[in-house]
C-alpha cells in the first residue's frame, strides 16, 4: 500500500526534509511503461514563480523585457567568444553553457541531488525558502529533436508570434531533425506537424546537456526547458511572444517542501559538514573559492 504524500510539507531540519524527499521517492512508478524519477529546484523565496530568467518581468507578448533581446544575447555571445560558444554545438547545450555563464536564457537549473537544492532553498536568511519536487518520466528526456527545436525557436521568430505550422516547417529541415526527418512524415502536412508541436509542448520539458562544466557535474544539474505559451488562433495554434511560469499545482509537480527562515542557517551549517556548501559547489570559480579560504581563516581567529 502506498503512503500518501502531502503536498506541502514544512520542515526545520536535514532529517525531516530528507524525510520528505524519501517519502515522494517511494511512490515513484517504475515499470514497462513508466520510469518516474525526480528532480528539486531550491529557492530561496517560497514565492518566486517558476521561471527561467529571460522570461521574467513579461506577462504579455507586447511587455518589453529582455525576452526581446534573445537573438541579439546569443548571437552577440557566440560573436565574441566563438572557441567557447561554438556553431558546433546543438541548440540545447548551446543554452546550457550560455546559461553557465550568465546569459539569460529559456532554461530553469533544476539538480537531481536534493542537498544541492536544499542548499539554493536557504539562501536567503530573512525569508521562507522552498524546494520544488518534479517528477518525470524519464524515457521522455532524450527526445533531443523537439528540445533542440524549442532551444533554437529564437531563430525562426521575428515578430510577437509564430504560426507552429510554419515553425514546423522549418525545425524540420534542420541537422537535428535529419534522423527523424522520414519518421515524421506521419504528420501529413504542415498543418498536423504545428499539432504535433503543441502536444510536445503540453507538459514541461526535463532536459539533460553536455555537461561542459565543473559547476554543472559538481551540482548534477538538469534543466527544464521552456516554450513560448502557445495560443490557439483562428489559422490554428501559434507562439506567443511570451513565457508562463509553471504553476505550483502542476501534476508534474509532486511536492512543495517550505523552510522556514529561521531554520535556514543551521540547515547550511549541517550542509557544509555534508560536502555542500559555496566552495564545493562553485569549485571552478576561483573567486569562490578564495574567497571562502580567507573566510575560514578569519573564522578561526575568531574561535
Amino acid at each position: 500500500m502506498e503512503e500518501k504524500v502531502e503536498f506541502e510539507k514544512t520542515v526545520s531540519s536535514i532529517e525531516e526534509y530528507l524525510s520528505e524527499v524519501f517519502n515522494a521517492a517511494s511512490n515513484l512508478k517504475n515499470n514497462a511503461i513508466k520510469n518516474e524519477v525526480i528532480f528539486f529546484r531550491g529557492n530561496s523565496n517560497k514565492d518566486f514563480e517558476i521561471i527561467p530568467s529571460i522570461a521574467r518581468d513579461r506577462k504579455f507578448s507586447c511587455d518589453i523585457s529582455i525576452l526581446n533581446e534573445e537573438r541579439n544575447l546569443i548571437e552577440t555571445a557566440k560573436y565574441r567568444l566563438p572557441k567557447i560558444f561554438h556553431n558546433d554545438l546543438y541548440p540545447i547545450d548551446l543554452l546550457a553553457l550560455l546559461q553557465h555563464y550568465g546569459i539569460p536564457t529559456r532554461l530553469l537549473d533544476i539538480t537531481s541531488n536534493p542537498l544541492v537544492a536544499l542548499y539554493f532553498a536557504c539562501q536567503d536568511l530573512s525569508i521562507d525558502g522552498e524546494v520544488i519536487v518534479f517528477v518525470d518520466n524519464q524515457s521522455d528526456i532524450a527526445n533531443y529533436p523537439i528540445i533542440n527545436a524549442i532551444a533554437d525557436s529564437y531563430k525562426f521568430a521575428f515578430t510577437t508570434s509564430e504560426d507552429l505550422s510554419m515553425f514546423y516547417s522549418k525545425i524540420l529541415i534542420q541537422p537535428y531533425f535529419i534522423e527523424q526527418k522520414y519518421s515524421l512524415e506521419f504528420c501529413g502536412d504542415e498543418k498536423q506537424g504545428g499539432r504535433w508541436i503543441q502536444e510536445c509542448c503540453e507538459k514541461p520539458m526535463f532536459v539533460h546537456a553536455q555537461e561542459n562544466s565543473t559547476r554543472q557535474k559538481l551540482q548534477q544539474g538538469k534543466y527544464i526547458l521552456f516554450p513560448n505559451h502557445i495560443v490557439e488562433g483562428n489559422g490554428g495554434p501559434y507562439f506567443e511572444k511570451v513565457i508562463h511560469p509553471i504553476p505550483k499545482e502542476e501534476k508534474y509537480i509532486k511536492k512543495r517542501i517550505l523552510i522556514p527562515d529561521g531554520a535556514k542557517k543551521e540547515i547550511l551549517n549541517k550542509l557544509e559538514v555534508l560536502g555542500i556548501s559555496e566552495s564545493t559547489l562553485f569549485a571552478d570559480n576561483i573567486d569562490t573559492v578564495c574567497r571562502t579560504i580567507a573566510e575560514d581563516a578569519k573564522k578561526r581567529t575568531l574561535n
